[in-house]
């Protein structure tokens, strides 16, 4: 278990993250201009403007993600930035709608119990996986 982590430890690096999520990419330019001049705005920026039903009432708070957990060039951008920083927009998976993320901590991967159960998942999966290939299924 220490081996694997210690050769994949980024992939178990996290944050915790919060976001907005509009309509309208004008508007998304416009509340993240506002995030630059008063980051501790965005729980209330939030409450009031993001169509995200699940985080709004929390002030966008989507909490601890992994590495992995979000597309494109949001993940890479959430993962490099400074904690409070306002970041995007960015285009949702389906294009439709834009997204404004802040990072509110930084967690660096630490093979803590909640990273071995996922290492031990994963070491499992990679088991079974390797398992499966060593057979072959013929229909007859």
């Amino acid at each position: 278990m220490e081996d694997y982590f210690s050769l994949h430890s980024p992939r178990f690096d996290a944050v915790e993250i919060s976001h907005i999520l509009l309509d309208s990419e004008d508007k998304a330019r416009e509340i993240v201009a506002l995030l630059e001049d008063d980051p501790d705005s965005f729980a209330e920026l939030a409450q009031e403007h993001s169509l995200a039903d699940e985080s709004r009432e929390q002030g966008g708070a989507l909490g601890r993600i992994l590495r992995g957990a979000l597309f494109g060039e949001a993940e890479a951008k959430v993962f490099n930035a400074a904690v409070n920083e306002a970041l995007g927009p960015f285009p949702s998976a389906d294009g439709q709608l834009f997204e404004i993320f802040m990072v509110t901590a930084r967690h660096p991967a630490s093979l803590d119990d909640s990273t071995r159960a996922e290492v031990k998942k994963l070491l499992h999966r990679e088991w079974l996986q390797a398992k499966a290939s060593e057979h072959r299924i013929e229909y007859l």
